[in-house]
C-alpha cells in the first residue's frame, strides 16, 4: 500500500476517495441503521476526504436549518432560523459555496464572530449547499484543514464534487426518514380514531343499557311501588337526554368546525329558555339528588338560534347537575341565573363539585377534554358550548369559584332597545 501511495500519489488519493465514497454509499443504503447513524457516519466520511478538523451536516426542517450530524456531538441539534442572517443560510438562500481560506479577513468575519472574536475557533472554512433539482436541501460545512493553514482551491472542487455525489443519497435518506415518520402518525392517527369510537359508542351504550334495564322494571309494575315506578321513569328520561346530547352534538361538531352549520335567528327570552331547560332537566336533578335554583326574575330578550343556545344551556346543565351530585362528591346544589351586563345576556350556572383541574385552564374546551377523568363521558360537550356560543356571535367560558366549585357562563350579545 505504502509502495502505490509512492509510486503515484494522485491515483492513490482518488483511490481512498472512491472507497470512501462507495462505503458512504453503502453506508446511507443500509436499512438497518437509523437517519441519525447514517447522516452521523456520512459527515465523518466527508470530513475524512475533505481533510477537516470539524465537519457539519445542515438540513432544512420548515423553517429552520438543523444540525443533524456532526464531528462535534455538542452541536448537534442546534438550529438557526432561515430569516437569520448567517453563513450557512447565505449559503442556503443563494445556492453558492462560500470559500475563506481565513474568516477573520473576509466579509463573514462579524457575522461569524457574534461578539467577543475570541468565541471564534475557525479559521479557514468551507460551506457547501447540497442541492437536489436545483433545490438546496442541507448543507455541509467543513472548518480547517488538518496539517495546514488552510483550505485550498484544490480542496474547494474536491468538496464540491463530493457534496454532488452525496446530496442525492443525503436527502433520499432523509425523505425516506420522513415517509416512515409520517406513515407512523398515520398509524397512531388511525388508532386513535379507532380508539375514539370504542369511547363514544361504548359511552353510547351505557344509558342504552340503563333504558333497557328500566324498561324491564316497568314490566313487572307488582315489583314496584308508585313512587319506585317514577324514579326509574326519571332515569329512564336522564338517559335518554343524555343520549340525544352525545348525537346531536356529534352530528353538528364537523359542520361547525366548518362554518356549514345553518343559524336560524329568531326573538327569544333568555330568561324563559332557561326556566325552560331547568325544567327539562329536573327528573335528572331528582335522580342525581341535586337541587337547581332559577334566578331569572326579568325578562332577558335577545335574537339567536333558539336550538343551539337551548342546547348549550342544556349542556352546561348537564355538567353542573352530575359534578355536584352528592355521589360524585358534590353538594348538591346548581344555581342557574340570568340576567343581562353590559349589553350582554349572561347566563351563569354556578355547580357545587370540585372545580375545574388549574392545569387544564382553558384547554378544558378543547376536543376531547375533561375537567376530570369522568367515567361515561366523551369530553365533546363543552368543546361543542363553546364553538356554538361563537356561532351566535357570543362566548362560554368559566372560573373556579372561591368556596368550591365552578360557574360556567354564557354570553350573548343583547343590546337594551333605546
Amino acid at each position: 500500500m505504502s509502495d502505490a501511495r509512492q509510486l503515484c500519489p494522485e491515483l492513490w488519493e482518488e483511490n481512498q476517495r472512491l472507497q470512501s465514497l462507495v462505503e458512504l454509499a453503502r453506508t446511507l443504503a443500509d436499512p438497518g441503521l437509523t437517519l441519525d447513524a447514517k447522516l452521523q457516519r456520512a459527515v465523518e466520511v466527508l470530513a475524512q476526504l475533505a481533510r477537516a478538523e470539524r465537519a457539519s451536516l445542515m438540513v432544512v426542517e420548515k423553517d429552520r436549518l438543523v444540525v443533524r450530524a456532526a464531528t462535534d456531538p455538542r452541536i448537534i441539534g442546534l438550529a438557526t432560523p432561515l430569516s437569520e442572517s448567517t453563513i450557512s443560510t447565505e449559503v442556503l438562500r443563494s445556492g453558492r459555496p462560500v470559500y475563506a481560506k481565513d474568516i477573520s479577513d473576509s466579509s463573514f468575519a462579524r457575522v461569524c464572530r457574534q461578539g467577543d472574536q475570541s468565541n471564534y475557533r475557525t479559521g479557514s472554512l468551507i460551506s457547501l449547499p447540497l442541492a437536489v433539482d436545483q433545490e438546496v436541501v442541507g448543507v455541509l460545512n467543513l472548518a480547517d484543514k488538518a496539517g495546514a493553514d488552510f483550505f485550498s482551491q484544490e480542496d474547494l472542487t474536491l468538496a464540491q464534487d463530493t457534496a454532488r455525489q452525496v446530496a442525492n443519497l443525503i436527502h433520499f435518506s432523509v425523505l425516506h426518514a420522513r415517509l416512515q415518520e409520517a406513515y407512523q402518525e398515520l398509524a397512531r392517527t388511525q388508532q386513535a380514531k379507532e380508539d375514539l369510537m370504542y369511547m363514544i359508542f361504548h359511552d353510547m351504550k351505557a344509558p342504552l343499557t340503563g333504558v333497557k334495564e328500566v324498561m324491564r322494571l316497568l314490566g313487572q309494575p307488582e315489583a314496584l311501588t308508585p313512587e319506585e315506578r317514577q324514579q326509574y321513569l326519571a332515569l329512564a328520561e336522564g338517559d335518554l337526554e343524555q343520549l340525544w346530547r352525545r348525537i346531536t352534538n356529534l352530528l353538528d361538531l364537523n359542520r361547525m368546525d366548518n362554518d356549514t352549520l345553518p343559524v336560524n335567528p329568531v326573538e327569544l327570552d333568555l330568561a324563559a329558555l332557561a326556566r325552560e331547560a331547568a325544567s327539562c332537566l329536573a327528573a335528572v336533578a331528582q335522580v342525581r339528588e341535586v337541587e337547581i335554583q332559577v334566578e331569572a326574575p326579568a325578562p332577558v330578550e335577545l335574537e339567536g338560534d333558539e336550538d343551539l343556545v337551548e342546547r348549550i344551556l342544556i349542556n352546561l346543565l348537564f355538567n353542573a347537575l352530575k359534578f355536584s351530585s352528592p355521589e360524585e362528591g358534590g353538594g348538591g346544589r346548581v344555581l342557574l341565573r340570568v340576567r343581562r351586563q353590559d349589553g350582554d345576556a349572561l347566563v351563569e350556572v354556578e355547580d357545587t363539585g370540585p372545580g375545574v383541574d388549574p392545569e387544564l385552564g382553558d384547554d378544558i374546551f378543547q376536543r376531547f377534554a375533561q375537567g376530570r377523568p369522568t367515567r361515561g363521558s366523551t369530553g365533546l360537550g363543552l368543546y361543542f358550548c363553546r364553538r356554538a356560543a361563537e356561532r351566535l356571535g357570543g362566548e362560554v367560558s368559566y372560573q373556579n369559584l372561591p368556596a368550591g366549585g365552578a360557574c360556567f357562563w354564557l354570553r350573548l350579545p343583547a343590546p337594551e332597545e333605546g
